[in-house]
């Protein structure tokens, strides 16, 4: 199983084994989409919307001295969306409906992300 298809059963697993997840996505620092399981047409706009969230997010805690970023949440009225640092070189997006069991979103996410850390370090080619 190639690295992508890895990834692509780790983000359905997620999806999956929670319910009011509608969509993930694992982006580049810079905004490229890795995979996603989002539905319609939107992933590479909102790749590059992580990554920019994902960019704030660490200036702000650079400005704050509160270290590395490990995750960015955002809740709206209908929906939120967490992020999640995936090492240097990713971020994995969980795009979730308003009631969503933030708890398990984040146990379950948390894992994910590391999981493709390992993953986008040591890339099969198979």
């Amino acid at each position: 199983m190639s690295t992508l298809e890895e990834i692509d059963s780790l983000l359905k697993g997620l999806e999956s084994e929670i319910p009011g997840v509608i969509g993930t996505i694992v982006a580049t620092q810079d905004g490229f989409v890795i995979t996603d399981t989002l539905s319609g047409d939107g992933a590479e706009e909102v790749a590059a919307m992580v990554a920019t969230t994902a960019g704030v997010s660490a200036r702000m805690s650079d400005t704050l001295s509160a270290g590395t970023v490990e995750e960015t949440s955002i809740k709206g009225e209908r929906g939120s969306i967490f992020l999640y640092r995936s090492g240097d070189e990713g971020v994995l997006g969980v795009v979730a409906e308003g009631d969503v069991n933030v708890g398990m979103i984040n146990l379950r996410a948390r894992r994910v992300a590391r999981e493709v850390e390992d993953r986008l370090q040591s890339p099969s080619v198979t």
